[in-house]
């Protein structure tokens, strides 16, 4: 709540800035996806609070993302026409798979003009087979974001990077112990080490499942 509020209609669904004591400002709430704005507005109270005149205004707005310069919604039509994800199948044969529209949407949205990297190790390192059923992460983003994106856990990979935990908890489930066989090979993670991640993710799944399955006595439902 903003503390220079007068009702609790004012409460803020986004970030609040204030002043409690001079020369200390404080943000608070706000969430993941609107960092920028919050950034702006700390930074504009900081320099109101300290009399400061700067040269211009805030230029994060026009600051791009990696990945931005020089996309196009119609990028992923290049990742379609130019490359093909080399599967290896369960015998062991390394096949080749179309790099369907999908997937090829996925990670043009997902990492921008980036994407061409992670359709190369799809390519050339065997790893484009897609990590759940029924979506469109490949096995080559696990070893891209371990290489680029500090992607040190499976956690880590199901919840921030992917976010297929958030999705389908029983899919994420089931490609755990392939995403934890690339971040092992990637970050030369022993027998020990591998089966800590897969029970730290199981457990972090669970609590998904405790919070959906949660069964309401009110005489309908059980």
């Amino acid at each position: 709540m903003d503390p220079a509020a007068k009702n609790t209609e004012s409460i803020s669904r986004d970030h609040v800035v204030c002043e409690d004591f001079p020369g200390l400002v404080t943000i608070t709430g706000g969430k993941w996806t609107t960092y920028r704005s919050m950034a702006e507005d700390a930074v504009d109270a900081a320099m109101k609070s300290g009399k400061l005149s700067p040269a211009n205004k805030c230029s994060t707005y026009n600051l791009q993302l990696i990945g931005a310069d020089g996309w196009d919604p119609a990028s992923f039509t290049v990742l379609a026409q130019q490359y093909v994800r080399m599967k290896r199948s369960y015998g062991g044969k390394v096949v080749p798979g179309v790099m369907d529209t999908a997937t090829a949407k996925h990670l043009s949205h997902a990492y921008g003009t980036f994407a061409e990297r992670v359709a190369v190790i799809a390519q050339n390192e065997n790893l484009g087979k897609r990590l759940a059923h029924g979506y469109p992460f490949l096995e080559a983003e696990v070893a891209y974001c371990a290489r680029n994106e500090y992607c040190e856990s499976t956690v880590d990979f199901i919840a921030r990077r992917s976010r297929l935990a958030f999705l389908d908890t029983d899919a994420a489930g089931r490609a755990m112990p392939r995403i934890i066989q690339i971040l092992a090979a990637e970050h030369n993670w022993d027998k020990s080490r591998q089966k800590e991640e897969l029970q730290k993710a199981k457990e972090f799944l669970e609590t998904f499942k405790s919070s959906r399955n949660a069964q309401f006595h009110d005489g309908k439902h059980n």
